[in-house]
């Protein structure tokens, strides 16, 4: 395919490096792959994708932008979408591990240059390739002292009309130095402020009666954080739960507000993660437990703490409100919750492995 112009703009998550370090590398792949797809629809095909790298997605628009705001506007979409998605990520994880704990230290970065570029299909894909692809990968390393930022080279800034608007920018001129292809000049402005303006994702949220209604307690000799992602285990729970054959899910990591649908011996239940709260004492986690044939409504809540080199289990039932759990149905639940209890303490005492039936 003949060459020709475009501009250059990589959208690169910052903080992939050590966000992937961690051991957790199913939970980081899964993040960082939502992360990408919401930077490539939140683009809407106004840029072409030619590849993506890991942390970054590589775009190009053959002929360039008219305005410098065009690319601005862009940007700084990408960049309210990424947080959004992070914060809605961050409200409705479970998971206690590394990865899914650092997805608040997650940012973005946008490098943007215009230059030549050559298309090399390959099958049915299609790249572009060129030294001044070469460039703009290169600016990605840069002496910036932010994480998140919007580049924009020379090369650009001489190839569109500039605004006086620039979205309340803060323009800085600056240049790098590369073997092999000299001084690169551009100006920066950093935009890791306007995170602040990012709206709230809306809370799932069911209310409950905050009751004194008591807690079971019992001792349970594993990790803590372990313990709690025994539980996280929708489809595991099967190992332990008293009467429970078979749970169907659309996803394969619970998030809060998904739904796990639990075949037991005579009923069918939906329960649904709603809250978790991270705390330095422990782990307050709630479940809503639904079961429409019995006019069953309620709240599970598990506080987990650390207690020596094992953990302490505390569990209730409550109920949600305006919906009230007759004190016969309470008991019937509670019964088998404690039952249940104590053959998820077996269960993890037993190196999280199904007991012998």
């Amino acid at each position: 395919m003949p060459a020709t112009n475009a501009v250059i703009l990589i959208p690169d998550i910052s903080g992939f490096t050590q966000f992937m370090s961690s051991m957790e590398l199913e939970h980081a792949s899964h993040v960082i792959s939502s992360f990408l797809e919401t930077i490539v629809k939140a683009a809407n095909g106004r840029f072409e994708v030619s590849e993506i790298e890991g942390d970054a997605v590589l775009l190009y628009k053959k002929g360039g932008v008219e305005t410098k705001q065009e690319l601005l506007d862009l940007c700084l979409e990408i960049f309210n979408a990424f947080h959004y998605q992070r914060k809605t990520m961050q409200q409705v994880v479970l998971c206690h591990c590394g990865a899914c704990q650092s997805i608040i230290d997650l940012s973005v970065k946008f490098i943007a240059h215009y230059g030549m570029i050559s298309e090399i299909k390959v099958d049915r894909f299609v790249k572009a390739s060129g030294l001044d692809m070469i460039i703009a990968h290169r600016l990605l390393k840069n002496s910036i002292n932010s994480s998140e930022y919007i580049l924009l080279t020379d090369n650009l800034l001489q190839q569109v009309s500039d605004q006086k608007n620039e979205c309340g920018l803060a323009w800085k001129a600056s240049a790098e130095e590369f073997a092999s292809i000299g001084k690169v000049n551009f100006q920066y402005a950093v935009i890791e402020d306007l995170k602040s303006t990012v709206p709230d994702p809306p809370k799932h949220d069911v209310k409950y009666t905050d009751s004194d209604q008591g807690f079971f307690e019992l001792d349970i000799m594993a990790p803590y954080k372990d313990v709690y992602m025994a539980l996280m285990d929708m489809v595991g729970r099967v190992h332990w739960m008293s009467g429970l054959k078979e749970v169907k899910q659309e996803s394969d990591h619970p998030f809060v507000g998904s739904i796990h649908y639990c075949s037991f011996d005579e009923v069918r239940a939906e329960i649904s993660p709603l809250h978790v709260k991270h705390r330095k004492s422990g782990i307050h986690y709630a479940e809503t437990v639904i079961i429409k044939d019995a006019d069953i409504y309620s709240v599970y809540e598990y506080l987990f703490r650390p207690s020596g080199s094992g953990c302490s289990l505390a569990v209730r039932i409550l109920s949600m409100e305006d919906k009230d759990l007759p004190e016969q149905k309470h008991t019937f639940l509670f019964d088998g919750l404690k039952a249940s209890c104590h053959s998820f303490k077996a269960f993890c005492e037993n190196g999280f492995q199904p007991l012998k039936k």
